[in-house]
């Protein structure tokens, strides 16, 4: 078993897209997986989305909170990587193009996706993404 962390646009979901900004995204979509299978589907709002600064590190802390094991991303900044990597999670990349959430999985469920070390942004680059 384990739990997928995706950040969402919307009220999130399986049928939201990836959100592109991990910190600045509207609600992470949490997925249980058990034998290839999505089992348990949880949504929780991004609080920290309106913040001046520190978005990403306490988006992270929701994730933690959340007990994810991974973390899907698109891009993410180098405080928000340092906080999930101290939490011992698997960054994992998302593709470039839009896509629902459950897709995205799809194709981390296939292998699909590849296990990034760290960030792949600099800081406050979701600063205009508001």
């Amino acid at each position: 078993m384990v739990i997928i962390a995706v950040p969402s646009n919307g009220k999130g979901g399986l049928n939201e897209d990836m959100s592109s900004h991990f910190g600045r995204c509207s609600s992470f979509t949490f997925v249980t997986i058990e034998n290839n299978e999505i089992s348990v589907v949880k949504i929780v709002p991004n609080h920290s989305i309106a913040a001046k600064g520190g978005v990403g590190v306490q988006a992270s802390q929701i994730v933690g909170t959340n007990n994810a094991n991974v973390v899907i991303i698109r891009e993410l900044g180098p405080n928000a990587a340092q906080e999930l990597k101290s939490l011992n999670l698997k960054l994992v990349q998302a593709p470039e193009e839009h896509l629902p959430v459950k897709e995205v999985l799809g194709l981390y469920i296939k292998g699909k996706l590849q296990e990034i070390d760290g960030s792949n942004v600099g800081p406050h680059s979701g600063m205009n993404n508001k």
